[in-house]
């Protein structure tokens, strides 16, 4: 029972940490501040305030995104102590409003609000699949940059036949 308490203490900390290292981004349409919550097995902070790495069973939920890996690194700005960038190595998937990426690393920069995937990275939409070297996900424009990647779309039988029928 110790164990679980002191996980959970961990766990709390480190969302209470996170919340209050979360800063609002100027130029943002929401001024609020938006928390960021990280749970895992265990976590280690290197330099309290420049670098925390989560271990095991890593999720990390923000706003209408849930991203999870193996580990993570997250970053401080050293100056303002909101978080700059976050690494995620090892089976890494994002889940964002109906659409699944997957990638072998990821990093998120949190400025730019974009999630660059690499190693063998792919994003699943209902069937269709976009799969490339590297992925650039862009979080405030919900738009994606495929690179040396291929498409694999699948189109409705009825869309086809009602296609055909009306240019007859």
């Amino acid at each position: 029972m110790s164990k679980q308490c002191c996980r959970n203490s961990l766990l709390i900390i480190a969302a209470v940490f996170l919340v209050a290292a979360t800063g609002a981004k100027t130029g943002s349409l929401n001024s609020a501040r938006e928390p960021v919550v990280i749970t895992s097995n265990r976590m280690e902070a290197a330099k309290l305030g420049d670098k925390v790495t989560f271990i095991g069973n890593v999720t990390l939920k923000k706003e209408s995104m849930t991203l999870s890996s193996d580990t993570m690194i997250v970053f401080y700005d050293t100056g303002s102590k909101d978080i700059r960038q976050i690494d995620a190595h090892g089976n890494v998937i994002v889940h964002k409003e109906g659409r699944v990426a997957l990638a072998n690393d990821a990093s998120y920069y949190s400025g730019e609000e974009k999630i660059v995937l690499t190693g063998d990275a792919r994003i699943i939409e209902n069937e269709n699949q976009l799969g490339g070297k590297k992925i650039t996900l862009f979080m405030r424009d919900d738009r994606s940059l495929v690179e040396g990647g291929k498409v694999l779309l699948y189109q409705d039988k009825r869309e086809q036949t009602s296609r055909g029928t009306n240019s007859k």
